[in-house]
């Protein structure tokens, strides 16, 4: 009861935000069209009219920090929830990596992070359950209740949080990763799921596009830059990325960021990495 009602009180602040928005257009219709233009008593009528747009931002921002706080208090079971799924350590590479959820022999392998990748954990992987669907899935548990209270633009601003705030999590922990080549396809594929579970849980059509949603959400659209960075075949090939993936204006990697990724290839020599990001090519 006490999630119903504060998410009522959300999506009245909203729906009050709303209408005297359109209150206003209504009103400078009716007396651009009902009284004499360029009179002292219609410019007072205007005046008092576009009072209203403050009045309306007002409660706009309201709501969006109410969100805001929403999320800040969402915060530690998020990050517990990351830190859980992700697991407090990261093993060794190979199969060892692999963490038994059961003692039947039918039961399904739990994954943590681990990208150090052989081809034996990489097969693994097909008949385990990754990490992040048990990060979705208990994502879920604590944030479907709100978003099933929530109007749908303001459960769509409360995802977005949570999801940055997960992204953020999450690029922390892969900063303590080695990647393998298999490693690093699997990366990507782990990245995609994450994006579709974003677009599942997102109401507006607009977020269905990736372009669209890393830009609401750029902590998300940085995971994906990364996966397509530490997936190239060939060191040569970094520089066509970067340079491709700025002209589109998805690319908010520092240089540094690069450098720290690519270094955890296991196949690319860090001399070489470095050597290559002192090229002019790099910092254009």
């Amino acid at each position: 009861q006490g999630i119903t009602l504060a998410c009522a009180t959300l999506n009245d602040l909203q729906v009050a935000a709303k209408h005297t928005a359109e209150l206003e257009t209504i009103l400078k219709d009716q007396v651009a069209k009902g009284f004499p233009p360029n009179t002292h008593e219609t410019e007072q009528l205007q005046m008092c009219v576009s009072s209203l747009g403050p009045v309306s931002q007002v409660m706009e921002l309201s709501s969006k920090n109410a969100v805001e706080s929403l999320v800040s208090v969402l915060k530690p079971r998020i990050r517990a929830i990351v830190t859980d799924a992700v697991g407090g350590d990261h093993l060794g590479p190979g199969a060892a990596a692999f963490a038994l959820g059961g003692t039947k022999a039918t039961d399904r392998h739990m994954v943590r992070m681990n990208y150090d990748l052989d081809e034996e954990a990489y097969h693994l992987l097909e008949v385990s359950e990754g990490y992040i669907s048990r990060l979705c899935t208990c994502l879920d548990d604590l944030i479907l209740p709100l978003c099933s209270h929530l109007a749908p633009s303001l459960s769509d601003e409360m995802v977005l949080e949570v999801l940055g705030t997960v992204a953020k999590r999450l690029e922390v922990s892969l900063k303590k990763c080695r990647f393998t080549a298999l490693g690093a396809l699997s990366l990507d594929s782990d990245m995609r799921d994450l994006f579709n579970y974003a677009k599942d849980r997102l109401d507006a059509q607009e977020f269905h596009s990736n372009v669209t949603l890393t830009k609401a959400c750029p902590p998300l659209g940085r995971l994906m830059q990364i996966a397509k960075l530490v997936n190239v075949d060939d060191l040569d090939d970094v520089l066509d990325l970067i340079s491709a993936s700025k002209r589109k204006g998805n690319w908010d990697l520092t240089l540094e960021d690069t450098k720290s990724y690519l270094c955890l290839r296991v196949e690319f020599e860090s001399s070489r990495v470095h050597e290559l990001l002192k090229s002019p090519e790099a910092h254009e």
